[in-house]
Parts: structure tokens; sequence; C-alpha cells
């Protein structure tokens, strides 16, 4: 019985340690793009992740954007109007966005690499969550090796601790999803 305890209380110590160092290694916003992008993606469900990209082409950012992970039946006129923009996207800066439904972190990483090496991208910018992050990188190292992606994490406004619980479960997890 002393054995089973010791090893309940060594899988709970390291599921608390594992926990900490998650929060602890939640990367800085970003705050300068970064140059030499040959294109820039974002994966929605977090707040602040679809606004960032468009205030950022409505700044200049010329190269390729995919926005994956959308309804499929969403436009690209609504998708500004619940981003908050203040002016609308130019012609020219709609034309360089493609949209994806994708509806997993898999599948927007799987559009991902089918886009880049569509339009022979090497180097893509992706706007992600903070908490998102560390899941992103993990699952981009497997599904994405010939592809150099620049996490571009925002601060979401749901970083409530439950939050960072279930993103650290689906942290755990990752390596053995198909």
């Amino acid at each position: 019985m002393r054995g089973l305890f010791k090893l309940l209380l060594g899988c709970g110590l390291m599921y608390g340690l594992g926990l900490a160092l998650f929060v602890a290694a939640l990367p800085a916003p970003f705050t300068t793009l970064p140059p030499n992008l040959d294109g820039l993606a974002t994966f929605t469900g977090g707040s602040g992740r679809v606004a960032t990209t468009l205030r950022l082409i409505q700044g200049g950012f010329t190269g390729p954007v995919l926005i994956s992970g959308i309804h499929p039946n969403s436009q690209l006129a609504e998708i500004e109007e619940v981003a908050g923009l203040t002016t609308p996207l130019s012609a020219a800066q709609r034309q360089q966005i493609m949209l994806d439904g994708a509806t997993t972190t898999r599948e927007n990483l799987e559009s991902l690499q089918l886009w880049a090496a569509t339009a022979r991208l090497q180097q893509v910018g992706l706007i992600t969550s903070t908490y998102h992050a560390a899941r992103v990188r993990l699952l981009a190292w497997w599904l994405t090796p010939n592809l150099t992606l620049i996490l571009l994490p925002v601060q979401p406004e749901d970083t409530h601790f439950r939050v960072l619980l279930r993103e650290y479960h689906k942290l755990l997890v990752a390596p053995f999803l198909s």
C-alpha cells in the first residue's frame, strides 16, 4: 500500500511541477513583426489572434495570409467585423488572404503545411495565443518539419487558470493523438 501511495504522490508531484513549468514558460506576446517572413498564418480559437493578423495586414504586411479554423460559411467581411477593425481591408489586402475551415490544431497545421508548400513559402509567422504556443510548437515539429514557423504569440483575454489547465492537458495528450 505504501508503494502505491508513493507512486501516486510522485505522479502528482510530476504533474504539478509540469503545470508550474508550463505556466512559467508561457511566452511573452510579440511586439514586432520579424523581417523576412514569406507569409503569415493564424489559427482561430483564441481572442485577439485574427484581429492581430488583420491589423498587421493593414499595417503593411504584404505577403500571403492564411486564416485557418473559420466556420465554413464565414465570409471575410464578417471576420473583419468581428475583429473590430476601424476601417475595412482594401481589395488588395483582401486578395492576399486565404480562409480555411480546419477544426483542430492538427488540421490547422496540416492546412498550413499544404498552403505553404503550394505557395512555396519557407518562413511563416504564426499568430497564436501565449497559452497555445507550446502545443503548436510540439505539433509543428511533427507535422511541418520542412517549414520554418516563427511563433508570434498574442495575449488573449481568456487566460483564466482553467483555460491554462485545459491547454496543459491538451499538451500532455498531444503526442498520443493521431
